[in-house]
């Protein structure tokens, strides 16, 4: 049996704080040497300015580093010592043509300072990090801050017997499944998926409160709670948010804009935050302790300490985020972040500066030159995780608003098409069978036409949401322009591709819709054909095309499978 990573992580986090100790000992024993030599003989002509500015710099790394190993007060006393050099550090910089030595009026306080720091060397011995208390354990990071759902369970509770019946019936035909509850007794731990959670106005705080208590007791995330409430104004939104609401839903209620919530809120909730990053800081120890810390959390990263690397490495990793020290020997990490915008392809890359400074005005002019956002170390790996969690989340946002289309979610025209042609191309090499459908609407001119834009848009919706509850994670869905859908559908024989398109196509016309009182249903016509049997992928979709063109003759609301002339 192979070694848990959990605790494969939790070894490298203890040799990584191992190899910070043995480090800071060496260091600190240099910095006490030079002290001595400077306090203990003929001081003006020893003290250099080289001295001043080498003392600078390990307290400054110590400064950042050292409360990420556990090593609190030295980190805080590190820092104390640092801010009392860092004046004369900056009004006598190493390289300009005046003498090498300290002016004779800055020698006292430098040796004072000096004389303060040979004391650092006790302060190693002093752990902050008591074991109740660590916020690196990789599998708590990760819990506390992600979901991930294979299913959604609507729980119905404090709901009028009637409102249950319906809304039972009707989120069953989206493909939901749904449980009553009462108040007193709710719980959902043991749930299989993501729950969520739908109730009345009436008992809203009530069952808000239960949550939260029940969330916090078990430390994982409070399910959505969708409110059914009788007015939609300021003042009514405003309660209910207060109270706990994540939605509102008007009566009497449209069992489409419901399920078009439960959809969001799932999929925000749900969606696992992770991503790739790329660490770019010269202390080893530390950029290794991040990677432990954030690839427990379920990030993939790659930590690097040589700048001169970075082109080539954000090349080859591609990450979503980069982390990026301030100050790496020779080099700056603002300029490191200038030269990385040179390249138009990494122009919105969320670049994070990692670092001790803590002058705000420098930080401000650190990040004019090409970050998004500063951090101070020492910082805890719980906050660390969760500033990654949201950079990525963001970085997948804007990326997912350039690919998706607004109304539905599902990918826009062109990407659907290039997924086509990459499943394609996969047919062809691995001799694999793989399904491509056109989906439309039938009719639907008639209902924009008679009900309005509004419920047109409720329809696509309600669609689009039943593809992804009804579709594997691995097909690919797309809107393809208008009411037109297509659909990618991995290692599937056209029979399979048929049945379950056919299944859904059942379950779509099952759909109520309603506009001022007036009940609707929409049907659908599919055109499919298998990937492999063409010679491009644009081949096989004008196939499937004509295929859901042989439906729509054939009388619409069904599946017909593209048949060779």
């Amino acid at each position: 049996m192979g070694k848990d990573p959990k605790a494969d992580i939790a070894d490298k986090l203890a040799q990584l704080r191992l190899s910070f100790r043995g480090k800071a000992e060496g260091e600190l024993d240099q910095l006490s040497e030079v002290a001595s030599r400077i306090t203990g003989g003929d001081q003006e002509q020893r003290l250099l300015r080289e001295d001043v500015m080498s003392a600078y710099q390990l307290l400054h790394r110590l400064a950042g580093s050292a409360g990420t190993f556990g090593y609190a007060a030295l980190g805080a006393e590190a820092r104390r010592l640092e801010q009392r050099l860092k004046p004369l550090v900056e009004k006598y910089p190493l390289h300009d043509d005046a003498s090498p030595g300290v002016p004779s009026e800055e020698i006292p306080q430098v040796i004072d300072t000096l004389a303060q720091a040979r004391q650092l060397r006790s302060l190693l011995d002093e752990t902050s990090v008591p074991a109740t208390r660590r916020t690196n354990d990789p599998e708590r990071l990760n819990d506390q801050y992600s979901l991930t759902a294979s299913d959604v369970h609507v729980v119905l509770c404090g709901l009028s017997e009637g409102s249950q019946i319906f809304l039972e019936y009707a989120l069953s035909n989206h493909g939901f499944s749904i449980s009553h509850q009462e108040v007193s007794t709710l719980s959902f731990s043991g749930t299989p998926g993501v729950t969520l959670v739908v109730t009345s106005e009436d008992v809203l705080s009530e069952v808000s409160a239960v949550l939260d208590t029940k969330a916090g007791n078990e430390n994982i995330l409070k399910p959505p709670l969708i409110c059914i409430g009788s007015r939609d104004d300021f003042k009514t939104r405003y309660t209910l948010a207060e109270n706990g609401a994540d939605a509102l839903i008007t009566e009497p209620v449209d069992a489409t804009i419901l399920a078009d919530n439960i959809e969001r809120l799932v999929t925000e909730r749900s969606r696992t935050v992770s991503g790739k990053i790329l660490i770019l800081d010269d202390d080893e120890d530390l950029a290794g302790h991040y990677q432990a810390v954030l690839e427990g959390a379920g990030f993939v990263v790659r930590a690097i300490s040589n700048p001169e690397t970075v082109l080539s490495e954000l090349s080859e990793f591609s990450p979503d985020i980069m982390l990026l020290d301030v100050r790496m020997g020779d080099y700056s990490g603002p300029t490191v972040a200038k030269l990385v915008r040179f390249d138009p392809e990494w122009g919105s890359l969320p670049i994070i500066y990692l670092s001790s400074e803590q002058d705000k005005q420098v930080q401000l002019e650190a990040m004019a030159k090409g970050a998004d956002e500063f951090l101070t170390k020492p910082v805890s790996d719980s906050y660390l995780v969760r500033a990654a969690q949201i950079r990525c989340y963001r970085a997948r946002q804007l990326n997912e608003l350039l690919i998706r289309d607004s109304l539905t979610g599902l990918l826009k025209h062109s990407f659907i098409k290039h997924e086509v042609d990459k499943e394609h191309a996969r047919c062809r090499r691995q001799s694999r069978s793989s399904v491509v459908a056109m989906l439309d609407l039938d009719h639907f001119k008639k209902v924009n036409d008679q009900h309005g834009h509004r419920v047109g848009d409720i329809v696509i919706k309600a669609l689009a949401n039943l593809l992804r509850q009804r579709l594997r994670s691995t097909d690919m869905i797309g809107r393809y322009g208008g009411e037109e859908f297509a659909v990618v559908l991995p290692e599937c024989t056209v029979q399979e591709g048929q049945s379950v398109l056919a299944q859904v196509c059942k379950t779509f016309s099952d759909l109520s819709f309603h506009n001022d009182g007036v009940s609707l249903s929409v049907t659908l016509s599919v055109g499919i054909a298998a990937l492999g049997s063409f010679e491009s992928g644009s081949d096989a979709l004008n196939a499937a095309d004509q295929a859901l063109y042989e439906r729509k003759k054939a009388g619409r609301n069904g599946v017909t499978i593209f048949q060779q002339g």
